[in-house]
């Protein structure tokens, strides 16, 4: 836990004008008892509503106001035929939970794997896709377009400010006299221009 987190620090930040990026980090894509994400869509599902929960109600904590895009942070993954439908399955159940508590969902996955993944699904359910995506692709260029975050060429997918791109993975940087060890990232986001959010009826089946 990091003790500086706290409702007031994010009381002030928001009144000087910051963007918050809330970031929640759940189950994993990889095979571990109690970090791992569960290759069975169905239970992942239900790890993606109870992430969902835990977020909510840390966000309120926070006294991060309704309709904040929460984040999910998952990871990189190699075997795509083994992940991509327990990750998506995570991802829609995260965002149609978030939906009814009262909160954006957000998405932070790689270009190779789960953004691939969720936008291979996105006709599907599109109201249950995640309503920002923020892609990690280290190519060192600071822009959202589709080829940046590994999307197809020309895609409506995550169009207007719904979209943030990690361009740049760990180095130091120097601010002042102190130097920290980083990423970079090129944010196209406006909170206060996400679709309302919808009244969403839980589905009655996950998505294949």
């Amino acid at each position: 836990a990091q003790p500086q987190l706290t409702a007031d620090w994010v009381r002030r930040q928001l009144a000087a004008g910051w963007h918050l990026m809330p970031i929640w980090v759940g189950p994993q894509p990889w095979h571990s008892t109690s970090t791992g994400l569960s290759t069975d869509p169905s239970e992942a599902d239900d790890q993606g509503r109870e992430a969902a929960e835990g977020a909510a109600a840390a966000a309120r904590a926070l006294g991060l106001p309704a309709g904040t895009p929460l984040y999910a942070d998952l990871e990189n993954y190699t075997d795509r035929d083994t992940w991509d439908a327990p990750v998506v399955a995570h991802l829609t159940a995260w965002t149609v939970r978030l939906h009814e508590l009262g909160y954006h969902a957000a998405a932070y996955v790689s270009a190779s794997s789960g953004a691939k993944a969720l936008s291979a699904h996105y006709a599907q359910a599109p109201q249950a896709m995640p309503d920002v995506l923020w892609v990690a692709r280290w190519n060192g260029a600071a822009s959202v377009t589709d080829a940046d975050l590994g999307l197809p060429s020309g895609t409506t997918q995550w169009s207007g400010p719904r979209r943030a791109h990690q361009y740049q993975g760990d180095h130091d940087a120097t601010y002042g006299d102190e130097t920290i060890n980083i990423d970079r990232n090129w944010v196209d986001v406006a909170p206060t221009a996400l679709t309302p959010l919808p009244t969403v009826t839980p589905p009655g089946r996950r998505l294949p």
